[in-house]
């Protein structure tokens, strides 16, 4: 199967799907719902690291033209960009894994290093697994919960460090209530409540 048809199809099994998360730090409790849309597809996979391939498609369209089939990685390939963004494009998948691992109680951040990244980012949610750390990043989306920015693999504790880190005590997901349109995959909407 072609690698980039491969992923999305993976990166499908996340869409039309509410996540809910409720944490606590000693006395303190928040919730954060979040979710996954086709278009944000274009930046966790790295595409837009691929320079020379900016008019192949929209950000908004960069999903469903890989499911249709219209971009496939044989046309990418050849992009002088392309180790750039193959990395993300191969470690992308452990998304859906750091997403099971959040049902044992793993832990959210409270990410407070905005001032020394360009990763303008709420929370990270992040798994270590052979001796690698998954970083998904999450920010506020309006009054509809909050959305991936940013998704990467380090093997330091660079993001992770120097932030408040909460237990999660229960995580729910659910069928995405405020879907328009289902998305084809391989088979969010509350604000953030901290109470003190």
């Amino acid at each position: 199967m072609d690698l980039l048809q491969e992923v999305a199809l993976k990166y499908g099994d996340l869409l039309n799907k509410d996540y809910l998360i409720k944490a606590s730090y000693k006395k303190e409790t928040i919730e954060i719902c979040f979710f996954f849309l086709p278009e944000h597809f274009y930046h966790l996979v790295g595409f837009h690291k691929l320079l020379d391939m900016k008019d192949l498609t929209k950000p908004k369209y960069l999903y469903t033209s890989i499911i249709s089939k219209k971009i496939t990685y044989d046309i990418i390939k050849n992009s002088k960009f392309l180790d750039d963004m193959y990395d993300r494009l191969q470690r992308l998948c452990r998304i859906n894994e750091l997403i099971d691992h959040l049902k044992s109680g793993e832990v959210v951040i409270e990410f407070s290093q905005k001032n020394r990244t360009k990763i303008q980012a709420d929370f990270l949610l992040y798994d270590l697994s052979n001796k690698e750390y998954a970083h998904l990043f999450l920010r506020k989306n309006g009054n509809h919960g909050y959305v991936p920015c940013s998704f990467f693999c380090r093997s330091d504790e660079k993001y992770i460090c120097n932030n408040k880190k909460y237990r999660i005590t229960e995580f729910i997901v659910s069928p995405r209530q405020l879907t328009k349109k289902s998305y084809r995959s391989s088979e969010s909407h509350t604000m953030i409540d901290r109470k003190s």
